[in-house]
């Protein structure tokens, strides 16, 4: 209540505070009594054109004010792209079209004072009309250059996932090296990096969106918010939970692999806020459903089998097991070389951000017949919540959480019957075809459907949603209009 009555202050809109609400009530009250101009983070940057800046204030609090971000540090601006070989080293770099491959830039600033340093990564060039977009990632690397390698990595794999669904926005990531902080993030003043991070994103001036990722949350999101209008981490609706909206992509993609869930057998490797939901959803649907997670308590979910260490059904070798589906939702890099030739399950879809240890275990998966769903495909629910938000916010705003998460749900799972259908017709395995079934990207005042971003088709789909009779079906349209090999 104390925090409203400081925004309302701030805002000039009186200490009046009504009856306690929930957290999104609480929100909600508040959105209802701003100006305009704070409903909307497109309406922020129309006022920044109306006011004829060009670099780095928008106007942030009170009606005329506009707050500043200098570099501080005094640090250019600048962009190095990475040689083309060094970009084509990361996993990712494959699934991408080959004009793409070789285009990766970093940005880099260093903060002594903070014991960080920050940097932006983008696969290719980020501009106002195509930004970049990809979650605040804290961690503490071995060198700078590993930092650096992640961050190309990462926003690589925004890419595949921006591209495949033509969500209006470019592959980025911000990374945060905080090795310089006695090597550990909780010894980094969060405070003050939020403030750093919104004086680069200022001064990046609407090319780059970020909301949260590993060791950012969205209490960190709503700090920086406040500093500056570049944040997407369904902010206006609070309602929303990005996680779930991952966690019913992957159940879309795991769905159209199996056709139905009713008897498969699936584990769900990692059971946090993506895997859990993905479990819970898939014990409802009536499969089989193994669960592990090194936090034994979090597998224990009803209806599911725990199988995790320290419990009576406890499979130490797991991935041996014959199963369906074997969803990873945990850590990257979770198969093994070992593990990829003793495998036992039909199909690999997951949430996880690179699975396999190395581009060789993937091969080695993909040639001995199993289905890979790569996670650019399986894992886009976050990125297309993104896309919602900043292209429609006023449907965004309005709608309720399950008819995104069933969005979600509903164009991964073209997309991926589209991955499949797309490969079987090419005699190619399912990571390569990923290049495949990028949507060409339309502008974001485009309105062709089939071009448009997104996150403007779904107040469509939302007033359509009973006429969805045969899902897959336009994914499988698709693949077979595509150009033949």
């Amino acid at each position: 209540q104390r925090g409203i009555a400081r925004m309302r202050r701030a805002w000039g809109l009186g200490n009046t505070i009504a009856r306690p609400l929930s957290r999104v009530g609480r929100v909600r009250d508040v959105q209802k009594s701003l100006p305009s101009r704070y409903n909307s983070k497109r309406a922020m940057q129309t006022a920044e054109e109306r006011n004829g800046y060009t670099n780095f204030p928008i106007p942030i609090r009170g009606v005329d004010k506009v707050s500043w971000f200098p570099n501080q540090e005094g640090q250019d601006l600048t962009w190095h792209n990475l040689e083309a070989d060094d970009a084509r080293a990361s996993m990712i770099a494959p699934l991408l079209p080959e004009e793409l491959q070789h285009s990766a830039r970093v940005l880099k600033r260093s903060l002594p004072h903070l014991g960080v340093n920050l940097m932006v990564g983008a696969a290719a060039e980020i501009t106002r009309d195509r930004p970049g977009n990809g979650g605040f990632r804290l961690w503490v690397y071995s060198d700078l250059e590993t930092a650096e390698r992640e961050a190309i990595g990462l926003a690589q794999g925004m890419e595949v996932k921006h591209t495949t669904y033509n969500t209006g926005f470019a592959g980025a990531k911000v990374v945060c090296d905080a090795s310089g902080a006695n090597k550990s993030v909780l010894n980094v003043n969060k405070g003050e990096l939020m403030k750093a991070t919104a004086a680069l994103l200022h001064e990046l001036n609407g090319t780059m969106y970020t909301g949260c990722d590993l060791n950012t949350t969205t209490t960190d999101m709503d700090s920086l918010s406040q500093d500056c209008p570049y944040v997407l981490a369904a902010i206006a609706n609070e309602a929303v939970n990005p996680n779930d909206a991952t966690a019913y992509g992957v159940l879309g993609a795991v769905e159209s692999v199996l056709e139905h869930f009713h008897g498969k057998t699936v584990v769900v490797h990692g059971c946090g806020s993506v895997g859990g939901t993905v479990a819970r959803e898939l014990v409802r649907a009536g499969a089989r459903v193994y669960t592990i997670d090194a936090d034994v308590s979090k597998a224990d979910i009803f209806g599911a089998t725990n199988i995790s260490k320290g419990t009576p059904n406890y499979v130490e070798e797991f991935w041996k097991m014959e199963i369906d589906a074997l969803v990873p939702c945990s850590i990257s890099g979770l198969i093994s070389m070992d593990m990829a030739k003793t495998l036992g399950c039909k199909a690999i879809v997951g949430a996880t951000n690179l699975p396999f240890q190395s581009i060789e275990v993937q091969r080695c998966v993909e040639d001995s017949g199993i289905t890979f769903v790569p996670e650019g495909v399986s894992s886009a629910g976050a990125v297309i919540v993104d896309s919602i938000e900043h292209f429609d916010l006023k449907a965004f705003k309005e709608a309720q959480p399950i008819d995104i998460y069933e969005f979600c749900r509903h164009v991964v799972l073209e997309k991926t019957t589209e991955l499949l259908l797309t490969a079987r017709l090419r005699e190619i395995v399912t990571s390569k075809a990923t290049k495949f079934i990028s949507e060409e990207y339309g502008s974001s005042e485009d309105h062709n459907y089939s071009q448009m971003p997104i996150g403007r088709t779904f107040r469509f789909w939302a007033q359509g949603r009973g006429s969805v009779i045969n899902p897959g079906a336009a994914g499988t349209r698709k693949a077979l209009s595509r150009d033949a090999p």
